[in-house]
């Protein structure tokens, strides 16, 4: 079972249907910030990541593969329409679950070897920061976020996208770059 647990954290983001939500207006449009570990063990802070227009992947291990087509679309695009350098992904994995010894060891392993296919960063929320004020995202679910080069949420949506909410992400990241 923790062998399985190890191989679905593929990428950090188990809800069927999709629900978005504009940046709730309520957090005053505050640069959304937490800790979180790297791979190798060292803590970073989010905000350090907020030069460019980002989106962000918040997943637990069930949710790795619910928008692996947002995630392909995203690079897809990027190659195209030469955005790769333009806009961040950040990939957050909520492993809150997996805090504790020996699980966390082999957490770290699968996602160094997740960051080595991927050829991206996997940040880990061992804490469930991101599933706290301010971000309030649910912790058992995909969450995909756009936010702008300061770090402020401006498009959120949960679960798996349809192919409409993958339109919207698109839109929003085009009036960000452009």
């Amino acid at each position: 079972m923790l062998l399985r647990a190890t191989r679905t954290l593929v990428f950090v983001v188990a809800a069927l249907a999709a629900t978005e939500a504009r940046t709730n207006p309520a957090d005053g449009g505050v640069t959304l910030d937490a800790t979180v570990e790297t791979s190798s063990g060292s803590t970073t802070k989010l905000s350090a990541l907020w030069a460019k227009p980002t989106v962000l992947f918040y997943e637990d291990r069930d949710s790795t593969a619910l928008n692996q087509h947002v995630k392909d679309a995203l690079f897809e695009k990027g190659k195209t329409e030469h955005m790769l350098d333009q806009v961040s992904v950040v990939a957050v994995a909520n492993v809150a679950a997996w805090d504790w010894f020996p699980a966390r060891n082999f957490v770290l392993a699968a996602v160094r070897d997740v960051e080595k296919k991927v050829h991206l960063p996997v940040y880990l929320d061992f804490k469930g920061s991101l599933a706290a004020s301010p971000w309030n995202l649910p912790p058992k679910s995909s969450t995909v976020l756009v936010l702008d080069g300061s770090g402020r949420a401006v498009w959120k949506a949960q679960g798996r996208l349809t192919k409409e909410k993958v339109d919207e992400l698109f839109t929003e990241l085009d009036k960000l770059v452009h």
